[in-house]
């Protein structure tokens, strides 16, 4: 994979100083990586990089004690890191925060810190679900004749973290910020889209920097990434939290270098760019709720699969098509499911110098997306978590994949395979009678035609 090259020749050196800044804001920031915890791979999990069909706990194992609970994700380093989250003694929403800066790292195509998307709780102990909506807001001015969104997923998610969330925050943010700093194997997820988009990325110099492994050569499958920049800006939001990508000093290195690249994202962008938190959309399913993200994103197509209305279809794509999910349910009955957009493959295929952070563009892709969470509001039961990525066909398909595991019965790798052709992948986990009773009927499962992985957290 090569690069077109392209670029105003001054740019790194235009860029050292921010990049040093930050730096040393990690440092000061006290960045202990051995005191943080890790995701290394499992050896069943390296034989097998692109992800499994379904999982399903043992019966036997239910039977002793052993309690269920899953993640899933569009990349499969990120599903690890979100499996270890609830190992650790994190709950459904801890992992969804875990996974989402893992993919940050390991899949920035779809899913970087620029990315727009939708993330849905259901709170066992409040007996309530919350969307958080954070819709593509676009800066004043593009960069190079590319229109660019403001990064505000992070706030998002910090927000949710506090509703939600019972892990310290720190632990939620290191896992990725250790795969950042000391790199981590490119996942096939992340080599097939640059395969894809590698030509794009290669008129912006930092891309071209990060991405590449020298001779004009993209990295691929395999190679190990490492992203310094991101890594800094992780420590940062790791030590001072989300807030400082809206208002800190993160939110002023990045108004001020989109200014250095000829765009315009003023502060006050930045900061009033509020995501929407509050009631998802959605319908009743018995004494169930059906959640769905509110307008402007796709809520109303995930209800349209889940009601078996005609929508959808198109060949499995290729690549992410920029568009990427994750999803989480604890033994306790919470769940949280998330599904993001960078716009296109890789967003606008700028990089903002001295962060790592790759930026979205607005396209009607931005808002195709949404994940679906069928919880009880009257005792807190669970019955199923997904989210899709691939296309904006994803959303539709993750209703299909809903209405087969949760009204059919189905097992999460037969509901895939019947749906199989409707477009996009699906990434779910489905307890059709339930978790409270020791979640018997519980089973998780990423599309075999992604390179994401779904991944089992029992305990005892």
């Amino acid at each position: 994979m090569r690069w077109i090259t392209g670029g105003t020749a001054n740019r790194q050196a235009m860029n050292g100083r921010p990049r040093r800044q930050l730096r040393k804001l990690a440092l000061a920031a006290g960045f202990l990586l051995s005191a943080c915890g890790g995701s290394e791979p499992s050896p069943e999990n390296l034989a097998n990089p692109t992800g499994i069909a379904a999982n399903r706990a043992p019966l036997s194992a239910l039977l002793r004690g052993v309690k269920f609970a899953a993640v899933a994700a569009d990349e499969s380093r990120a599903a690890e890191v979100g499996r270890d989250v609830l190992l650790a003694g994190g709950n459904a929403t801890d992992a969804a925060v875990a996974m989402y800066f893992a993919m940050a790292v390991t899949l920035p195509s779809a899913a970087s810190l620029g990315a727009s998307g939708a993330c849905i709780v259901h709170d066992a102990k409040t007996r309530a679900g919350e969307a958080f909506v954070f819709a593509p807001v676009s800066a004043p001015g593009g960069i190079r004749g590319v229109s660019i969104t403001v990064p505000s997923g992070v706030r998002a998610i910090t927000l949710m973290h506090v509703r939600h969330g019972q892990a310290r925050w720190e632990a939620t943010v290191a896992p990725a910020e250790r795969l950042a700093r000391l790199g981590v194997p490119v996942s096939r997820a992340l080599s097939r889209d640059l395969q894809a988009g590698a030509v794009a990325l290669g008129a912006d110099s930092e891309a071209r920097r990060i991405f590449g492994k020298g001779g004009g050569i993209a990295v691929t499958e395999g190679d190990s990434f490492a992203q310094t920049d991101l890594a800094a800006t992780l420590g940062v939001l790791r030590q001072r939290g989300g807030v400082d990508l809206s208002q800190g000093t993160l939110a002023r290195l990045v108004s001020e270098q989109v200014s250095q690249l000829g765009g315009s994202m003023p502060l006050e962008t930045i900061r009033s760019a509020v995501p929407q938190a509050g009631p998802p959309a959605g319908e009743s399913y018995g004494g169930f709720r059906v959640y769905v993200a509110p307008a402007p994103m796709a809520g109303a197509s995930a209800l349209a699969g889940w009601k078996g209305q005609p929508g959808g279809g198109g060949a499995a794509p290729s690549d992410s098509g920029g568009i990427a999910g994750l999803a989480a349910i604890d033994e306790k009955g919470n769940a949280a499911a998330c599904s993001l957009s960078m716009g296109q493959l890789f967003g606008s295929r700028i990089i903002v110098p001295g962060t790592g952070i790759l930026l979205g563009t607005p396209t009607a892709d931005s808002t195709a997306v949404s994940p679906l969470v069928i919880g009880n509001p009257g005792n807190g039961e669970v019955l199923f978590a997904g989210a899709g990525g691939g296309s904006p066909s994803a959303a539709y398909a993750t209703g299909l994949i809903a209405r087969g595991t949760v009204q059919d019965k189905q097992y999460v790798a037969a509901a895939l395979k019947a749906h199989a052709g409707r477009g996009g992948y699906v990434e779910a986990i489905a307890c059709p009678d339930g978790i409270r009773s020791g979640g018997v009927s519980c089973n998780s499962g990423i599309d075999p035609a992604g390179g994401g992985l779904a991944l089992n957290a029992t305990s005892r």
